[in-house]
């Protein structure tokens, strides 16, 4: 680490700007995607997402299905803007949004 501390990178900073925009979003349903298949799972339905903290949890009915730190995180909206990806270490989460009218 130099004097400055890391230097964020243009990723990191629509990253973190996206993260503040779905804090407190709904969400319909929440798949995790098999990144070897290709194939989705539902993993929740009708709940939030939060971003405080450092942390993304995803909540659903109640019980969390998802939880991770912020910074090991890749989000990016969906091209359709009806949900966003979350991707870790471990796979990949959609959660795609409840569409008010």
């Amino acid at each position: 680490m130099g004097l400055f501390g890391r230097r964020r990178s243009p990723e990191d900073k629509e990253t973190a700007a996206l993260l503040a925009r779905l804090d407190g979003r709904s969400v319909k349903y929440v798949t995790r995607r098999d990144l070897e298949t290709g194939v989705e799972t539902v993993i929740g339905r009708e709940g939030r997402l939060n971003t405080k903290e450092g942390k993304i949890v995803i909540v659903c009915n109640g019980t969390e299905v998802f939880r991770c730190p912020a910074e090991d995180a890749r989000c990016g909206e969906l091209l359709s803007l009806d949900g966003v990806t979350i991707r870790t270490g471990e796979g990949m989460v959609v959660a795609y949004y409840q569409y008010y009218r």
